[in-house]
């Protein structure tokens, strides 16, 4: 695991660096490495961004974001994507294991309480 994560500047990075919500986009990813990531959605005149929902694969995050893709089976996530696909973005972070995954999920849900991720506040 890496030696200090600092939330904040993870928080900046993932804000930063947005893709765009494609099948193209998704499958630059490289296969096979754990990451978090996070959808967005643009909100707004002034190009503000409202965190959807957090996620974390510990095995392959291209992987995962393609299920999102294709249908999610989280309802709330779904409704989410059907009614904003065009303005929906993401950003990843990849990470060098399991803990270190499940940990920085954990405290991005935390920090932005995404409606979708209800399920992982309780």
């Amino acid at each position: 695991m890496r030696d200090t994560v600092n939330p904040y500047v993870l928080q900046y990075q993932l804000k930063r660096n947005l893709r765009p919500f494609t099948r193209a986009e998704i499958q630059k990813l490289p296969t096979g490495q754990s990451g978090v990531y996070v959808l967005w959605r643009k909100t707004g005149t002034e190009g503000r961004n409202e965190c959807v929902y957090v996620g974390e694969s510990t095995t392959c995050v291209r992987r995962r974001l393609l299920q999102h893709y294709d249908g999610t089976t989280n309802p709330e996530l779904r409704t989410q994507l059907r009614l904003f696909g065009g303005i929906v973005h993401f950003s990843v972070e990849l990470t060098e294991d399991a803990e270190e995954t499940v940990l920085l999920e954990t405290e991005l849900i935390r920090t932005w309480q995404p409606k979708t991720n209800k399920n992982k506040l309780e």
